[in-house]
Parts: C-alpha cells; structure tokens; sequence
C-alpha cells in the first residue's frame, strides 16, 4: 500500500514537470476575435454538434430537452450488445415468441423471424441498424440480459456510467413509451461511444447485407433475407447523402417526429450532429447536412500527442539514477484525443490545466488528464495514461525507499552508480543489474540499519541523561543515587 502512494507521488510529480513545459503552437495565420457560431434557424425541437474526438461543444438548440427517442434508441442497444460480446459476432442469437411479437404490430418494422430462428450476432446487428428491425433488437436483447426488461436495466445503467442525466429508456426498440426519453446533447455521447467500436461504423454506414436464411424465407438467395439502410444520409444516391458521412441512425414515431444521429469526417476532424423532433424525414438530412458544413469550414481539429511537444522527445529527460521515467511509465496520450478550434486560431494562446487525481473505471491506464482552453475557451481534453506501473513499483523498490518522504522539488538526477557488465554485480554502493533494474547493495543496507541504531541508542542515552540532571545542583552522590533507584 505504502509503494502505491508513493508511485502515485511519482506519477504527481511527473504531471508536474509535464506542467512546466509550454504548449507549443502549430501553425497560426492570424488571431480570432469571435468563434464562428451557426445563426441559422434549425428546423427542429433540438440540435447539437460536437468534435468526437475532443468533445468540443460547437453548436447546441434546446440540448438538454427531454425528448422521445423512438430508433435512435438502437443506438444504445448496439453499444451495449458490443461492450458484452467481446470479438464473438459469430454467436447464435435465438429468437423467442416473446422476441418476436413483444411490441410489435404491421407497422412495426422486422425481418420477419419467427420463434426458433437463430442468426449470428453480426446479423442480428447489421438488422438492427439497418432496417432498424425491432425483432432483432427484442432478440439481442433478450441474448444479453435475459430478458428485454433486463436488458433496458443495462442501458440505464450505461446511461448513468456515462454521465446522461436526462435520459431513460424501458425498451432496446424505441418504440414509444412515456418513460423513454433522452435529449440531443446525450444522444451525441452515446454514439460517440458507439464510435470506439470500429464495426459499429462498419456496419451502420453499409448499404446493404444479407444475413442467413430464416424460416419466413428458407432460400438462401431470397432478396427478403437482404437488409438495406434506411438512414438516406449514408446512402450514396439518396438525394440525401452526405460526403464524409461515417456512421448514424434515424428514429422516427408519430409523438417523437424525425430524429437523426450521424457522424462525418472531414479534414483530420471527426464531428457528431444530432437532430431531434423534426417535422419532415427530409428537414432531419438538410439541417444535418448544413450544420455538418459550416463547422467543417470554420473549425479545425489536431491530435494533442501531435500538437503538445510535452509528448516528444523534450520530455526524455525527466529521469530517476538515468531511468527514463518517460519511457519506463510510458506516459503517453493516445492519438484519438484531439483539440478544436477556428480557423485562423493563434495557438500560442492555448492554455492548459493538469489534474492526476483521476477515478476512471473505465481505464484502468489513466493517471491523469489535461484540460485545454482557447480565449478560457474549453478546446479538449487528453488522458494521460500509464501503462507499465509494474516499472514504477520496480523503482520504488529499488531507489525511493531510500527517502522517507517525496517532495515536488526533489532532485531526481543523476545518483551515482557503477555496473558490473560481467555479472550484474558491482562493489558500488547503488548499481544496475543484467535485467537493467538499480539495486541497493548489501553494504550499503548494512550500514544504513548501523548508524540507524547507534543513533537510537544515543538518543535513548540522552533522554535518560535529560530526566536524570533535571536539577543543575544535584551532587555526584544524589547522581548515584538516583540512577541506582531508577535502574535497581
């Protein structure tokens, strides 16, 4: 217990000294004096943009809304379906009776299975994002939890894990009911999400799929064993389609009106817009459409490990007895996490804040995060992560327990020390073993704990000698005296 404080007081420090070095800019034109904002009235109850990769906010309408989600719950159902099958899409998925007509009426749109049909995964998922067929999603459902009640217990827990407090859900369709509801702005965080997951896009940006024979249509080669997406925005020659377009999901019931999820790519930027409560299927694609566009040409987006020199090489020299801390910890921010910003920005304005207090269950590896602002503008945020903490424990037991105590103005450099090439052993008071780790050696241990106990024994003497002369005037007699009454 005691090593983990202390690595996690290296760690600190570390942070620290990251802290101290400036972010540097990348290329600037000129400086900005307003962000560019959307003006444009958006045809929808609500609307939101952001950067995926930097969770920049870029444009909000009414985000924290509550509104009914009807398809775009499929969205949360997937997510929740591919953080519990790990890499097994080939799994056979069974559909029950209650699968197959729970909630579901001519309107309702399927595949048309009946109870005892079983599907891959992978099928039952392209089904599900695609035609968006609420038997699939009945059945994934009950495949996972069990049951459809205990599977909508899964994706309110999913909802809470990720900070959504306006959202709730009671079935993985998103066939109406009163108590579903999310809003724009936590529709955006789940399918960003959803996006960690590469077949995710995969899959919803597909055109078609044919999945395997059901027994509704036993013929392999039967065109109603072939799904096609109905989200016009990933369908190229829609009339709809959108260049760049990456991933996304329509919704749609009499009470929910048109909803649109989708993400797009463009210029090294990835951004997700969600349009909710739209009145006409078209009005969703075309405001999606323009809020896609003018953000793809007023802002920009950089990958942090990129843009930050605290993650090149200028950081290598922060060292404990010529052990790369850098290296050893592998700190390191991963490529995904990004900065958004105008065009025309001055980054040499970038400011930014480190924290190394951080609780994420979700990444065993983080040991802190930075925060970056632009005008005390929000432009992103990075993970920091360590990923060999088995190498920081080797340097506690090697060299900090020397120390009783880490201050953040230790000198870490250059404690001197000798290697036998030969063997891994030297006459050296500290020295590097063949496996490359710093080792105390015996000598110095022995006359560490020496002059430990000498120095207990005279503070134990000097104490006595304290209590006994308490008096200036005792005589030697009185001396003798007392030390024969306190010892006898």
């Amino acid at each position: 217990m005691k090593s983990k404080k202390i690595i996690s007081k290296i760690l600190s420090i570390i942070l620290v000294l990251l802290y101290t070095i400036p972010v540097k800019a990348v290329a600037t034109s000129s400086n900005i004096t307003s962000w560019p904002y959307y003006d444009k009235i958006v045809d929808a109850k609500s609307a939101f943009v952001m950067d995926a990769n930097s969770s920049k906010v870029l444009y909000s309408l009414n985000p924290d809304t509550k509104l009914y989600p009807a398809s775009l719950a499929k969205i949360m159902t997937a997510l929740i379906v591919l953080d519990n099958v790990g890499e097994n899409y080939d799994d056979l998925v069974t559909f029950s009776y209650n699968a197959v007509t729970r909630d579901i009426d001519r309107q309702s749109v399927t595949i048309g299975a009946s109870a005892g049909d079983q599907l891959s995964i992978k099928d039952c998922l392209y089904s599900l994002l695609l035609p968006s067929a609420n038997d699939a999603a009945n059945a994934l459902a009950e495949h996972i939890a069990g049951s459809i009640n205990d599977f909508a217990l899964l994706m309110n827990e999913k909802a809470k894990n990720l900070g959504l407090k306006n959202t709730h859900f009671v079935n993985p369709s998103g066939l109406h009911d009163d108590n579903q509801y999310t809003t724009a702005h936590d529709m955006a965080i789940i399918l960003q999400c959803a996006l960690n997951y590469p077949i995710f896009a995969q899959i919803s940006s597909s055109v078609s799929y044919k999945h395997a024979p059901i027994r509704k249509y036993k013929d392999p080669e039967n065109s109603n064993n072939q799904v096609l997406n109905t989200t016009s925005i990933l369908v190229p020659g829609s009339g709809y389609y959108y260049n760049g377009i990456t991933a996304g999901k329509t919704g749609h019931t009499k009470t929910a009106g048109y909803n649109l999820a989708a993400s797009a790519r463009k210029h090294g930027m990835n951004l997700i817009c969600v349009v909710m409560g739209c009145e006409k299927d078209k009005t969703r694609y075309q405001e999606a459409k323009s809020l896609f566009d003018f953000h793809f040409n007023n802002y920009q987006s950089l990958s942090i490990k990129q843009t930050d020199p605290r993650f090149s090489e200028s950081i290598s020299t922060i060292s404990i007895n010529d052990v790369n801390l850098i290296d050893s910890l592998n700190i390191t921010c991963d490529e995904f996490y990004h900065i958004t910003f105008p065009n025309g920005s001055d980054l040499n304005k970038v400011t930014s804040k480190i924290s190394y207090q951080v609780d994420d269950i979700y990444n065993k590896y983080a040991i802190g995060y930075i925060e970056y602002f632009l005008e005390n503008e929000f432009i992103g945020k990075c993970t920091l992560e360590g990923r060999n903490i088995e190498a920081a424990d080797s340097i506690y037991t090697n060299h900090l327990n020397l120390s009783s105590q880490l201050n953040d103005d230790d000198n870490y450099n250059n404690v001197s020390h000798n290697t036998n090439a030969n063997n891994g052993t030297s006459n050296a008071l500290i020295y590097r073993n063949n496996n490359g780790n710093l080792v105390i050696s015996q000598t110095l241990i022995t006359v560490i704990v020496v002059i430990i106990v000498l120095l207990l024994i005279i503070a134990f003497v000097l104490i006595i000698f304290a209590y006994v002369f308490n008096n200036d005037n005792l005589s030697y007699n009185k001396i003798k005296f007392k030390l024969k009454r306190r010892f006898r």
